[in-house]
């Protein structure tokens, strides 16, 4: 890429158009030789990405962005919508197909969709804003559209994350909710909100959450738990209050090294002193979010130990 067209793809986050190209002096075969050279690559119809930047990234942000591309092709007349406005956001998008992209017209049409993108009708005044120079729709709508598109847990995941950095309210969620009464798949996006929780700290604790409720349990996140004097002994992902379990998600936690082996040591110490005031725990890993009956057999059994535990 010349100066021109670098400067311009980088201030739009490597994304940008053919016009865009045609206006730093290319054409159309000189656009195609840069394709065919693996400096750029093509998103969509008159959509381009910065080939390099674009392969450095992660999923998330390679669809951030294709939508910020293709967007930019409509001039104005669409928002990035649905988890694609999420990417803008950098809100989570679990469980959201990242190679189909969602946009939402900026005044009413009929919606339609094509190869690898959806059209959606507009949703009316006030659901657009400018993200880094992308026109999209707000926090609550993207969540909304998350929901309805993809299901409950995708809607959960990136509620909780908005509501917890401030990026939305439940307030805003239930406003477009009333919005989009008539909207398909609407009780996706009510339940989404119902279950939403900003407590939760990352996408694992937000579907653990949501699986320990599917099977019956009532958590508890981010509890504070202390000794008979006061004392803070610790901050627990989850308390089933009733069933006295602890439920921590591990994640991606590594006790490799001598700071992991302290760090190890010191969450030891910890269990065992929560142990103590008659808990017991039950950890939890990716894997087992897919695994909700071992989930359930595990907690049973902790549930039994912990009233023993008390007997005793």
């Amino acid at each position: 890429m010349n100066d021109l067209l670098a400067k311009l793809s980088a201030a739009h986050f490597g994304a940008f158009t053919s016009r865009d190209a045609y206006e730093c002096g290319y054409h159309p075969q000189s656009l195609s030789q840069l394709v065919r050279r693996g400096q750029i690559t093509r998103v969509g119809p008159g959509a381009y990405v910065d080939r390099e930047r674009y392969e450095a990234a992660s999923p998330e942000r390679r669809h951030e962005m294709s939508t910020r591309a293709v967007v930019r092709t409509f001039d104005g007349r669409v928002y990035a919508s649905h988890y694609s406005a999420l990417t803008l956001m950098s809100l989570p998008v679990f469980g959201a197909p990242l190679g189909h992209i969602h946009v939402a017209r900026a005044a009413d049409a009929l919606s339609r969709r094509r190869s690898g993108l959806s059209i959606h009708t507009a949703y009316g005044i006030g659901a657009g804003r400018l993200i880094g120079g992308t026109p999209s729709v707000t926090p609550a709508l993207a969540i909304l559209g998350a929901a309805m598109t993809c299901g409950i847990e995708t809607g959960v995941v990136a509620a909780d994350a908005a509501l917890a950095v401030g990026k939305t309210t439940v307030d805003d969620l239930q406003t477009w909710l009333d919005r989009l009464s008539r909207h398909r798949n609407v009780t996706r996006a009510r339940q989404a909100v119902r279950l939403a929780d900003a407590r939760s700290e990352s996408v694992g604790e937000s579907r653990t959450r949501l699986m320990l409720n599917a099977i019956g349990f009532q958590p508890t996140p981010q509890v504070e738990i202390r000794d008979l004097q006061g004392r803070l002994v610790g901050r627990v992902d989850f308390l089933l209050k009733r069933e006295r379990i602890i439920v921590e998600f591990d994640g991606l936690m590594k006790y490799a090294g001598a700071n992991g082996r302290d760090a190890l040591a010191a969450e030891k110490a910890r269990e065992d002193r929560l142990r103590a005031l008659g808990y017991d725990f039950v950890r939890l890993t990716w894997a087992d979010l897919s695994r909700p009956a071992t989930v359930d057999r595990q907690l049973r059994l902790a549930t039994g130990r912990a009233w023993a535990r008390r007997a005793s």
